[in-house]
């Protein structure tokens, strides 16, 4: 066993598998002890895929077979974001989709050979007992496609050198959204997709980019879409805050999943949508949002924290449900008119428990009706689990989204919300190692850090300092970004291909490196990197170094960004945000 913070890893702690961490001793131990490696990332979001990963490991046959034939590996998404990244290549690889539960068997000397998802106790006892016969018999047929997948993961995921000159135009921008926007709108396929992910990053960017070009159809659907979503029970009426995901894209079942990541992207697309359609509803939702983050995320005085989600099956909950026959006893005037202002059925069987929605009667109830309505939940609290780690880069996103808010509210608003952004950046600063620059990528609810702050904390923490700055013209941030830049310049700039590398010079890489370029759950480090180069080369009236390090980025990376779908979002909105700089007259329609 070994110490942990993540509450996913220190469930799998108590299977009986002998887990190892994420580091070089596991991996030398494999080679010296001739075996082969298995690697299990994952977290707790998902109830239904951690309750099968809570199956498969606590499972005799696959304890058996980890503890005597492998050296087994566990970590959490969180704990080691290079290994994660090098699990969602491999899996987009293998199976041409991503996870957030990934499984990879590797040969000695950490070369994998397979990557996969499923947590079926049949398909793990099929897949490791066939590699197990393979590596004793026919091992040289293993090396060989070993050697095949990690060509393959090092040329995906990887800038090796620096990409000629080219021109960046709009062109580039209307190639990569023509690419993959028309699946990624059209209602069939959204239907067909299952669970339905919402990504509030990927509408933010074809926002951002309808606007800029006047694409009528775009602006249509994303205006259709978070109206659907606000009122839907993917947004909960009584706590506020949006859910990560739903069955398909009806949201009529939603997973009950909140994090903090995914509600702060929520806020910048509902404050650049209430920016451009002028409807209150998109100031409102992005209010109740942040209202959620402060009630029920926000952890004493350390900061906000990562996940709420339910310790049952969603359909045997009842945490986030109310039955007619509940509401009844506690308004008997009124049930009625409760019970429709949440979404539910007055016909249905009043001991049933229904999904609830916001809807727009939800202004009908009283504040002392819906403490009333909290005070209920609360009494269901064992349903729920939270990940009460406070994490360097997610509570700076959503500083960003509070600058982003101060920015499309009146003065005493914008006060509070900016108030908001710089007590998060005053207590990670609070935080800092070796002086008052290097970071901690979390703390934990007994004040323990965990692990060094690698490229995605810290391009993240410089954005939140340039964010804040441009709002507020405050001299102390701007010296402050320009210590943390002077940092990620120093310990992560690589000049042989004009990219940043994940971790510092000086610290443990993983045994296949990754450039984070590719933008899955979370933005890449890179792409943030190049809005940050804009920022500076903004603030600074025209920085050229800053500009042509976000070119060569842009160069790197352009052969990759046709074809890759959303998952460069982030890339497509620095270009645009160039774009806006270079090409203001650009606006017209492709």
């Amino acid at each position: 066993m070994y110490k942990t913070a993540s509450p996913y890893v220190k469930e799998l702690l108590k299977c009986g598998i002998k887990w190892n961490p994420f580091s070089a001793e596991p991996f030398r131990r494999a080679v010296e002890e001739n075996k082969m490696i298995f690697i299990h990332i994952g977290n707790i979001s998902n109830i239904e895929k951690r309750n099968a990963a809570y199956a498969l490991f606590n499972t005799p046959g696959t304890i058996e077979i980890l503890n005597n034939d492998f050296i087994p590996i566990i970590l959490d998404t969180e704990d080691v974001p290079e290994a994660y990244l090098i699990g969602m290549d491999l899996l987009l690889i293998n199976e041409k989709k991503i996870s957030e539960h990934i499984n990879i068997f590797s040969l000695p000397g950490a070369k994998p050979v397979i990557s996969f998802s499923s947590l079926d106790v049949e398909d793990f006892k099929h897949i490791s007992s066939n590699l197990l016969k393979s590596f004793a018999h026919q091992r040289e047929k293993l090396e060989l496609a070993s050697s095949y997948l990690t060509k393959r993961l090092e040329s995906s995921g990887i800038v090796k050198t620096k990409e000629p000159k080219k021109n960046i135009s709009s062109k580039l921008l209307h190639s990569y959204i023509r690419s993959w926007s028309t699946r990624f709108l059209d209602k069939e396929n959204k239907m067909q997709r299952s669970p339905y992910t919402l990504s509030p990053r990927n509408l933010h960017f074809i926002l951002e980019y309808a606007w800029e070009f006047k694409m009528e159809q775009y602006l249509k659907y994303i205006d259709e879409t978070l109206t659907h979503v606000y009122y839907s029970p993917m947004f909960d009426p009584i706590d506020g805050g949006i859910f990560r995901q739903a069955g398909d894209y009806t949201f009529k079942n939603p997973s009950y999943e909140k994090n903090i990541y995914e509600n702060a992207n929520a806020i910048l697309v509902l404050s650049a949508a209430y920016k451009y359609f002028k409807k209150r509803i998109y100031k409102e939702a992005a209010e109740r949002i942040i209202g959620f983050l402060e009630c029920e995320m926000k952890y004493r005085e350390k900061g906000y924290i990562t996940y709420i989600t339910l310790s049952r099956n969603t359909s045997e909950s009842t945490y986030y449900k109310y039955s007619l026959k509940e509401l009844e006893k506690v308004f008997p005037s009124r049930w009625k008119n409760v019970a429709s202002a949440l979404g539910m059925d007055i016909t249905q069987d009043k001991e049933r428990y229904q999904i609830i929605s916001n809807t727009k009667d939800y202004w009908s109830i009283i504040y002392q009706e819906l403490e009333i309505l909290k005070r209920i939940r609360m009494t269901r609290h064992k349903e729920v689990i939270y990940d009460k780690r406070v994490m360097t880069g997610y509570n700076c996103r959503t500083a960003i989204a509070f600058c982003f808010m101060a920015q499309v509210s009146q003065k005493g608003q914008k006060e509070e919300y900016l108030r908001m952004a710089r007590w998060i950046m005053e207590k990670i600063m609070c935080r800092c190692r070796n002086g008052r620059t290097k970071l901690y990528k979390y703390i934990t609810s007994s004040y323990v850090e965990y692990s060094n702050s690698d490229l995605y904390d810290y391009s993240l923490f410089l954005n939140c300092l340039l964010r804040y700055y441009i709002v507020t013209k405050d001299e102390l941030y701007w010296n402050l970004a320009k210590e943390y830049a002077g940092y990620i310049f120093f310990n992560h700039y690589q000049p042989v291909n004009g990219m940043f590398s994940k971790t510092a010079k000086n610290e443990y890489k993983s045994p296949v490196k990754r450039a984070p370029v590719i933008d899955y759950n979370t933005l890449s480090s890179n792409s943030i990197m190049a809005d940050n180069l804009l920022l500076l080369h903004k603030i600074s009236n025209g920085n050229k170094l800053c500009m042509d390090i976000f070119k060569q980025q842009i160069y790197n990376i352009e052969p990759q960004l046709i074809g890759s779908g959303p998952f460069m979002t982030g890339w497509g909105m620095q270009v645009l945000n160039y774009l806006k700089i270079e090409e203001p007259s650009s606006t017209e329609k492709k």
